[in-house]
């Protein structure tokens, strides 16, 4: 699955990306990549047996006038199916 953020205001480094599952279980989480000063996105590959609903956080700091400002962005989507690969 890809996942992006856009933000009006480049954050001071690449902001990282999580995923989370059922009791606030961390199962990934990566630094974005960064696809112009204020855009980024995350790749993940969920596992084959991923169905399920997940919560996904966006986190950066953009510092203004010497005072940081923490951005937290959180969201939940459901996987309802996975595709798997039939390699021949």
């Amino acid at each position: 699955m890809q996942f992006t953020w856009v933000s009006s205001v480049g954050p001071d480094a690449a902001p990282y990306f999580a995923i989370f599952g059922s009791g606030d279980t961390l199962l990934n989480s990566q630094t974005a990549q960064t696809s112009g000063a204020t855009m980024f996105y995350a790749v993940f590959t969920m596992p084959a047996s991923a169905d399920g609903v997940y919560l996904s956080e966006w986190g950066a700091t953009k510092t203004v006038a010497g005072s940081p400002y923490p951005f937290r962005k959180r969201s939940v989507f459901n996987v309802v199916r996975t595709r798997r690969e039939i390699t021949a």
